[in-house]
């Protein structure tokens, strides 16, 4: 498995996967799969640009999950760890955890402090994905201190 942090010229890769995201798992997602639809490919493209953080795709040898860290709106010091999402046949084959590793080594490179992921209280299998990366917290949001 190969781990790529995308940029804007990546834009078809990030859409395809998370439009087949949005539609495989509608639940797990804050946006709509008819929503991004609408996506023109500027949109895609500004979405991977820099200053939006990081966008991750695993790929094994075709892309089997993504992951993104960006700025968090209401906290300037927290990256948000968001849009996690790994293909039915690759879950739980630690796929879901480099991902998420990656966000945080980019973390750790661009100097932030703190990283935040909201989860669902129900998905148990995410949780112990983010506690054994060091994430804690009781409701929704997880939290993890890093240098």
């Amino acid at each position: 498995m190969n781990l790529r942090r995308l940029s804007p010229r990546d834009w078809a890769t990030w859409r395809d996967l998370r439009l087949t995201a949005l539609a495989s798992d509608p639940q797990a997602f804050a946006s709509t799969l008819s929503r991004e639809q609408d996506y023109d490919e500027a949109r895609w493209r500004e979405l991977l640009h820099p200053r939006w953080g990081v966008k991750v795709v695993a790929e094994a040898p075709d892309p089997v999950g993504i992951v993104a860290g960006v700025p968090h709106d209401d906290h300037p010091d927290v990256l948000y760890l968001y849009s996690m999402w790994v293909i039915p046949p690759f879950r739980r084959r630690g796929v879901g955890e480099a991902l998420a590793a990656e966000v945080l080594a980019w973390a750790r490179e661009h100097g932030w402090r703190r990283v935040q992921l909201r989860v669902y209280r129900g998905n148990l299998a995410a949780r112990r994905l983010y506690e054994r990366l060091g994430f804690s917290g009781e409701g929704e949001v997880m939290s993890l201190a890093v240098s």
